[in-house]
């Protein structure tokens, strides 16, 4: 069983300068539906998370094979972080990200993905 381990967030960012920001919530939430269950009669998921290496290794596997590695996923983040109406995106393995931090509750960041050497700033 999983333990609430607080709001994360992931800073998600592009080779070509673009990225976004976006929040994990570790704690207890409800589930869209699927699979027969309507949203509207959709459950409660528990906590998930052991602890927060095991948030890590899936927000890294999420972003590098899983869902939000393709390009329509990428793109689509993109234009909910920019505020602008969601386009159709195609799939694809275009979008570089050059680097992937994790942000702990407190504030402190921790790179997953990319170096300090990679740094603009």
């Amino acid at each position: 069983m999983g333990v609430d381990l607080g709001t994360y967030h992931v800073r998600v960012e592009f080779a070509d300068g673009t990225g976004f920001i976006e929040k994990w919530n570790t704690g207890m939430r409800y589930c869209g539906g699927g699979g027969g269950i309507s949203p509207v009669d959709a459950g409660c998921i528990p906590p998930t998370f052991k602890d927060a290496a095991a948030l890590a290794d899936t927000v890294l596997f999420s972003y590098t094979e899983g869902n939000d590695s393709c390009d329509c996923n990428k793109k689509l983040s993109l234009d909910r972080a920019n505020q602008i109406e969601p386009e159709e995106h195609g799939c694809g393995d275009e979008l570089e990200i050059k680097r992937l931090t994790l942000i702990l509750p407190n504030g402190n960041e921790f790179i997953l993905l990319g170096g300090e050497e990679d740094r603009d700033d």
